[in-house]
């Protein structure tokens, strides 16, 4: 029961820190918005400005353009404000105080006997990785050692097998969040 207790803290914890990501990036969002809005606007009026002495087949075509720059300009400022929000939830889980349970969590889950863990290099010096492997191999009752190679991800681990790697690092694991379901687009626009 306690080790749902904590991945049900470690979910609260990233919940909560999730909202006030989405809401600061609500924020950026709408500006960014408005500022690609006022641009696509002025490209608009430029564009009718050119267009009305121009055929209306002319004028038709600046328009779509015009309008196409101005959707293009708020996507990208869209796609910016995403990749932050990820950025930050990023950073949020490496800072949190369960950091180190989520990585016997994620061994946990995949890993096999004698496979040897490779920490992020930006772990080193913060996370006990000694005393993450030995929480993993009590739980798992598996061999585990810890790999010389410091990864060169964000945060996170992965896994060296004797068939294959399994890569658990953060920046996998976002992305495959991301991919699923890109919840937090949803939650900005």
């Amino acid at each position: 029961m306690a080790k749902q207790e904590l991945l049900d803290k470690i979910l609260s914890d990233a919940e909560e820190r999730a909202k006030e990501i989405v809401a600061e990036a609500e924020g950026k969002a709408a500006s960014a918005v408005a500022a690609a809005e006022e641009e696509r606007a002025a490209l608009l009026e430029n564009a009718r400005k050119i267009a009305s002495s121009a055929a209306p087949e002319t004028i038709r075509r600046r328009k779509a353009m015009a309008e196409l720059e101005g959707r293009k300009l708020i996507l990208a400022e869209k796609q910016a404000l995403i990749g932050e929000a990820y950025r930050k939830a990023l950073l949020a889980v490496k800072a949190s105080d369960k950091y180190e349970a989520l990585l016997v969590k994620m061994i946990l889950s995949v890993a096999e006997d004698g496979d040897a863990v490779v920490f992020a290099a930006s772990d080193f010096g913060k996370v006990d990785r000694q005393k993450v492997l030995a929480e993993a191999m009590k739980q798992g009752k598996i061999k585990l050692t810890e790999s010389k190679e410091k990864g060169s991800f964000e945060g996170g681990i992965v896994l060296r097998g004797k068939d294959c790697d399994k890569n658990l690092s953060l920046e996998v694991e976002i992305e495959n969040l991301r991919s699923e379901e890109d919840v937090c687009a949803k939650a900005l626009f």
